[in-house]
C-alpha cells in the first residue's frame, strides 16, 4: 500500500490513476484474447476432424468410382471388339471380303490386349 502512495506523491494523482486504469486496461485485454485463443482451438480441432472424415469419405467413394471406371472401360472395349467380330462376319456372309477393314481388325487385336 505504501508503494501506491509513493507512486502517486512522486507522479501524481491523475497520473497514478491513468497508469492504473491501462494497467486494468492491459489486464483485461489479455484475458479477452486468452479465452479467444482458447475457443479458436476448440473450433480449429472440430473443423479438423470434419475435415479428416470428408476426406476419408472421398477416399473411399473416390476407390469405388475408379472401380467403376475401369469395369466400364473393359465393357466398353470388350463391346468395341465385339462389333467388329460381327461386322467382319456379316461382310464375310454377305461374301464382300474387300470391305474387311484389316486395319480395325489388327487394331482390335492390338487394343484388347490388357496392360493391367
Amino acid at each position: 500500500m505504501q508503494e501506491f502512495v509513493t507512486i502517486i506523491q512522486q507522479v501524481g494523482f491523475p497520473i497514478a490513476a491513468a497508469l492504473g486504469l491501462g494497467w486494468f486496461i492491459y489486464k483485461l485485454i489479455m484475458r479477452i484474447v486468452d479465452g479467444m485463443e482458447t475457443k479458436i482451438d476448440t473450433v480449429d480441432d472440430k473443423v479438423q476432424q470434419q475435415i479428416e472424415a470428408m476426406e476419408e469419405r472421398l477416399g473411399t467413394k473416390l476407390d469405388s468410382q475408379h472401380g467403376i471406371l475401369v469395369a466400364l472401360i473393359d465393357r466398353i472395349r470388350s463391346l468395341d471388339n465385339e462389333i467388329i467380330r460381327q461386322d467382319t462376319l456379316i461382310k464375310t456372309i454377305l461374301g464382300v471380303p474387300q470391305l474387311i477393314d484389316s486395319n480395325k481388325i489388327a487394331k482390335a487385336d492390338r487394343d484388347d490386349q490388357r496392360k493391367d
